[in-house]
Parts: structure tokens; C-alpha cells; sequence
């Protein structure tokens, strides 16, 4: 089974309100997330988060216990993939995203682009799903920590504009601008 899991549970603290629901062009960073992943032909898509599809098990955990909850929630077994993204990468393309799910389908194992843990293609293995259970008594788990239970493979960056993660105010202006520029 191939899942698109769309990370929506952080508090855009940095932000100052909420990450998702701000626009770039015509589709909020949510929509486009989702649009994005759909255009996949994946099995299925989902948003992780308090307000959406699949809410935490253990809230206060991170983009990992979202990963957990998703895993949990949709029974995924050793050998299925979730493509995961956080809502707040504007820029990002289907082709990237392709490339990743394509390599993790062909190699059997989690794919990331150099120097960037998202997007993720994340193969559940034995390993990975064990390190998952460590969560519940953890007080949380990087995403390094997690992939790097099993096997990880990186592909090259093409376009470092395409990873732009929107955090503050001012990478909000950056990507409108990037995006813009793209469009002209």
C-alpha cells in the first residue's frame, strides 16, 4: 500500500497563526499539500493532526507521533510505503515527490533527498515500526532517529527552492515571491 500522509499537527508558534490555512497563490499551504499528493495516484491520502483525518495518539510528540498515529490508525504492515510532507512546503512539486515514492517502491527502503528529512518516503520495515513503539514512553523522536532505523537512501536536490519550509513571516513573503517568479 502506497499512503500520502500530509503532517498538520504543529502549532505554527514561529508563525503566529495558523501555517495551513495561509494562502500562496490561489490554494492555502493545506490545499496545495493535498493537491499535490493526490495528483500521486497514491492509495490513499491523509492529514494528520488535532483538526483532521487522524489525530494524535500521544499528542505533544512531534511530526513522528503523527507518523505513528497514521501508521496505527490505517493498519500498515512491512512493505508499505507512506509519502510523508509537512503542510508548510509550498513549493513543492509532484515531481519530487514522485521520485521518492518510485525509488522507495523499486529499492524496498526509505528515500530522502540530500540534507532535507521531508519529504519522506518512509518504507515500514521491522526495524522502523519497532523504533515506533519506543514512542509512547519517549518524551519525543527525531525523524532522523526514526529513518535511520533501517535502511535510508538519498537522492540528489534539483532545485533547493522546492524544499523552502515556511516557518515565519518572512519565509511566508520568500515563498510568495518564489512562487510568483515561478509563475511569470
Amino acid at each position: 500500500m502506497q499512503i500520502g500522509l500530509v503532517l498538520s499537527g504543529g502549532k505554527s508558534s514561529r508563525m503566529g497563526r495558523d501555517k495551513s490555512a495561509m494562502t500562496i497563490g490561489t490554494e492555502t499551504m493545506l490545499e496545495h499539500s493535498i493537491a499535490v499528493m493526490n495528483s500521486l495516484n497514491l492509495d490513499r491520502v491523509v492529514v494528520s493532526g488535532a483538526d483532521f483525518d487522524i489525530p494524535d495518539i500521544f499528542p505533544e510528540k512531534g511530526p513522528v507521533g503523527g507518523i505513528y498515529s497514521a501508521i496505527q490508525y490505517l493498519s500498515l504492515n512491512v512493505g508499505d510505503i507512506v509519502l510523508i510532507i509537512p503542510n508548510d512546503m509550498p513549493l513543492l512539486s509532484s515531481d519530487a515527490l514522485l521520485r521518492l515514492v518510485q525509488q522507495s517502491v523499486l529499492r524496498k527502503c526509505t528515500f530522502i533527498y540530500k540534507q532535507h528529512p521531508m519529504p519522506l518516503s518512509l518504507y515500514i520495515s521491522k526495524s522502523v515500526l519497532t523504533r515506533l513503539q519506543l514512542l509512547e514512553g519517549a518524551t519525543g523522536m527525531s525523524i532522523k532517529y526514526l529513518i535511520e532505523a533501517d535502511r535510508v537512501e538519498e537522492l540528489a536536490v534539483v532545485s533547493q527552492d522546492v524544499f523552502s519550509n515556511v516557518n515565519t513571516p518572512q519565509e511566508l513573503e520568500d515563498a510568495i515571491q518564489t512562487y510568483n517568479n515561478t509563475r511569470s
